[in-house]
């Protein structure tokens, strides 16, 4: 599968202040949206996780069904 380099809003997951998980979104409304569902939800009391909506360059690749999915972070 081919890798395309793009820039996108990017909810990401810090757990000990180190990048555990990631998600693009379109729209920053919408990673606010998604973020703001999450706190309220799982991890209210953690001092040790941490979400944040971020504009990052990113490598994307196409799943099965052909939506995209973050294969890394470069930036």
């Amino acid at each position: 599968m081919d890798a395309t380099v793009i820039k996108t809003m990017t909810l990401i997951l810090y757990m000990s202040g180190d990048v555990s998980e990631h998600t693009a979104y379109e729209q920053i409304s919408k990673c606010l949206k998604a973020k703001r569902t999450i706190e309220r939800n799982l991890y209210k009391k953690s001092t040790s996780v941490r979400y944040s909506c971020e504009n990052k360059t990113v490598e994307v690749s196409k799943n099965t069904d052909g939506t995209n999915y973050i294969v890394r972070i470069i930036e």
